[in-house]
């Protein structure tokens, strides 16, 4: 799919005398997630999704220091031509307006102030310097008093670097069984960009290619094209995430092949996103621009936060089997040694309110990232080649320490967000640890001593609890690994998954209430588990080493994320020795085989991502992938919204200060309650009637002139009709929604609101 023909350039944001400026970032007005990381005010100021502006009333504030609308400066400064900086603040009224700067361990100072005073809407620029004059880890915020009374409508970060003129991005997303949910998040753009003429200029030059692996896939996309995206999407067979990636990202090279040979204009820039996730197109507008402004190959991506608790981070890039401190892969030396589970960075972290914000600000380079965002050049997929053949699990490691390996940095970008759903399996723990081991082969100088070691931990902590799908999940693994024959890393990878992944599901987990799930994790047996009473309860992976003196217990297994256990049946010793003794032989077989089982996963893992490999994928796979939508761009930006003039009334909203004007209809309230009782015979007061009816009728007149000017005046915060309501869950329960979602709680907002306006699209859970 060529891009459409285009302008030579991005048009500029806002122009001044000095010229053009291009928004780096401007107010995220999605609110995905919590609300609070999106602004700060005082009491009464509200803002719902997608609102044009916020109004302020004479001394009201406004505080944009938070997660969402921080701007961090070193990843601009450090991986993008953009030069001098700028905030434009668009407004109208009369305010102050604070630039404030922060770093780690120092407090916020004010690095520019000023006053505004606009009878009209109108923009003002801050300019602040060239970027590379920030001090190191700078995060800059802005913070706005009203004075008379405001209205915000944007308060942009901008540069005068203008982007490539012919800068152009293809998001590349798959799926399989969750169609309507990846179809949720093309419609949140689009929606997102009708607001913003900016964000429909970005998409204009954006091009969307999806895989949908569901057997249902062609019920959801027939109607895709009134989305007005420019979209693709194709059908297929499931290969996995890894694998849909790949062969989604083989058949998008081959258009750009075909649209270049016909001399069409291509997207210079790839984003590989998950189908699970809740992104803005604010978070996708500040990736495009760092983008087309990238300085230098590198792979980008963001902060995962919980979609269940919002406020919290899973990660922020990870270092892979040992900790950062240890050193990089690229220091120089023998690689080191590595165990078989990632680092987290920033994980759980609580964002509940601003202590952790300057964490952010240095810029955080890691050892490797997450698919659920992942963007780098078009020339740099070249150059790699594709993701490795991996059904789930390990791939987005991989293809990050490929890209190390040829030099390029991976980092996150503090400035973007999503939100992701986290969740764990005996399917997908055979599938971490298998990839695990294919990479630390390739990628580490593992010693087998080491490894044999860490399954051997395996088989004890399992076997002590009688735990023999435990124990059969790694052996499968060592099968696997001893298996040289069979199809893991061909272009018939799949097969493998699908035959072995059903065999290490392990035994059905029983969901729990949270009553329950809370019960049993405080010692007591749920009422749905035949247990007796008081069990241990151990992790269902990695359950740990009991007390070999403590009384014998029944054990349940939980997995917590999943909010789900069983218990474990009583197993005969000869029967848990069996399977003791075939994984160690399997274990033996693969210390015995070590130096030829490396040498042969190396050699198949680095074939599994040439462009070949993919090709002989396509060909088996050719009959059974299909085009279902081939869209071109048709979006078009609403115009924004603007309260309507009342009639006769001409005069700039703002030319008198709000203040004035309240205080004006305050007199004018009483004149018209003493004419009254004047007209009804009570005593008038001091001051004689002014002529009756007739006095009375003009100061009516004047007092609804008055009043219509005080609506319109930007300090005014006028009652919005309230959207049609969405039906709730027939079981929706109010107070089991505040005590399952425990930072909307705090809010003190009513449930049913928060639930239809933002809990529904988070995923938010409102029942036990």
């Amino acid at each position: 799919m060529p891009l459409d023909a285009l302008p030579s350039a991005l048009p500029a944001w806002h122009r001044d005398d000095r010229g053009p400026w291009y928004r780096l970032q401007a107010l995220d007005r999605s609110l995905i997630g919590a609300p609070a990381l999106y602004l700060a005010a005082s009491e009464g100021v509200g803002w719902p999704p997608y609102a044009p502006w916020i109004d302020l009333r004479a001394d009201d504030w406004l505080g944009g220091g938070t997660l969402r609308q921080s701007f961090y400066a070193e990843p601009w400064a450090q991986l993008t031509h953009a030069g001098e900086l700028g905030l434009v603040i668009e407004a109208q009224g009369h305010l102050r307006v604070r630039v404030m700067g922060a770093a780690p361990g120092r407090p916020p100072v004010c690095v520019q102030q000023r006053t505004l005073d606009a009878s009209e809407r109108s923009r003002h620029v801050l300019p602040l310097g060239p970027l590379s004059a920030l001090p190191p880890a700078t995060r800059l915020f802005w913070h706005l008093d009203a004075i008379d009374g405001a209205r915000l409508h944007e308060a942009a970060w901008c540069t005068r670097t203008a982007p490539r003129p012919q800068a152009g991005l293809a998001v590349l997303m798959r799926t399989w069984g969750r169609s309507a949910d990846l179809r949720a998040q093309l419609e949140r753009l689009a929606d997102g960009a009708q607001h913003d003429p900016w964000h429909e200029a970005l998409l204009r030059r954006t091009r969307f290619h999806v895989l949908d692996t569901s057997a249902d896939a062609e019920a959801h996309w027939h109607d895709a094209a009134a989305l007005g995206l420019a979209l693709q999407v194709h059908t297929g067979p499931n290969l996995g995430g890894g694998g849909n990636a790949s062969h989604l990202l083989h058949r998008f090279l081959q258009g750009v092949a075909r649209d270049e040979a016909a001399g069409a204009a291509v997207p210079d820039e790839v984003l590989i996103l998950d189908d699970d996730l809740l992104l803005s197109m604010e978070s996708l507008s500040r990736y495009w621009m760092h983008a087309a402004l990238r300085r230098g190959d590198h792979v980008c991506s963001l902060p995962v936060l919980m979609k269940s608790a919002p406020t919290r981070v899973w990660e922020d890039g990870g270092h892979w089997g040992r900790s950062p401190a240890t050193g990089a892969l690229d220091a120089g030396g023998p690689p080191p040694e590595r165990h078989l589970s990632p680092t987290l960075h920033r994980h759980g972290l609580a964002l509940d309110g601003f202590e952790h914000l300057d964490a952010f600000a240095p810029l955080n380079r890691c050892e490797y990232t997450t698919f659920i965002f992942f963007g780098l050049p078009l020339s740099a997929v070249r150059r790699l080649g594709l993701p490795a053949a991996f059904f789930l699990r390990g791939d987005d490691i991989e293809y990050s320490l490929r890209a190390r390996a040829a030099g390029l940095p991976v980092v996150t970008l503090p400035h973007l967000a999503a939100w992701h759903e986290p969740g764990h399996s005996h399917a997908q723990e055979y599938q971490a640890i298998l990839h695990g081991v294919l990479i630390n082969l390739t990628y580490a100088a593992p010693r087998p001593d080491a490894l044999a070691a860490w399954f051997e931990r395996r088989l004890a902590e399992h076997a002590a609890i009688d735990d023999l799908a435990g124990i059969a999940l790694y052996q499968a693994v060592l099968d696997a690994l001893c298996d040289t024959d069979g199809e893991l890393l061909t272009p018939a990878f799949d097969a493998h998954y699908r035959r072995v992944l059903p065999q290490v599901a392990g035994p059905a987990m029983e969901p729990l209430s949270a009553a329950d799930f809370e019960r049993l994790l405080q010692g007591g047996p749920p009422d749905d588990l035949a247990v007796r009473p008081f069990p241990t309860v151990r992790p269902f992976l990695y359950p740990g080493m009991p007390d070999p003196h403590a009384p014998r217990r029944a054990t349940v297994l939980v997995n917590h994320g999943a909010r789900s256990a069983r218990a474990l049946p009583a197993v005969a010793p000869a029967q848990r020795l069996a399977a003791m003794q075939r994984y160690l032989d399997r274990l033996a077989e693969f210390v015995q085989r070590f130096d030829a089982l490396q040498a042969h996963w190396v050699a198949r893992l680095q074939d599994s991502g040439r462009p070949a490999f993919w090709a002989q994928v396509a060909e088996r796979q050719a009959g059974r992938t299909r085009l279902l939508l081939d869209a071109p761009f048709r979006l078009r930006a609403r115009p924004p919204e603007e309260p309507a003039t009342p009639p006769g009334d001409t005069a700039a909203p703002a030319a008198v200060p709000v203040r004035e004007l309240r205080q004006r209809l305050e007199r004018d309230l009483a004149e018209l309650a003493r004419l009254r009782r004047a007209q009804a015979g009570a005593p008038a007061g001091p001051r004689p009637p002014a002529r009756g009816a007739s006095a009375l009728h003009r100061l009516a007149r004047r007092l609804g002139d008055a009043l219509a000017r005080v609506t319109a005046a930007p300090g005014h915060r006028p009652r919005r009709a309230a959207p049609p309501a969405t039906p709730l869950p027939a079981d929706f329960d109010p107070a089991q929604y505040l005590a399952l979602n425990q930072d909307v709680a705090r809010t003190g907002v009513d449930p049913v609101t928060h639930y239809r306006r933002y809990g529904r699209a988070e995923g938010r859970r409102y029942r036990t």
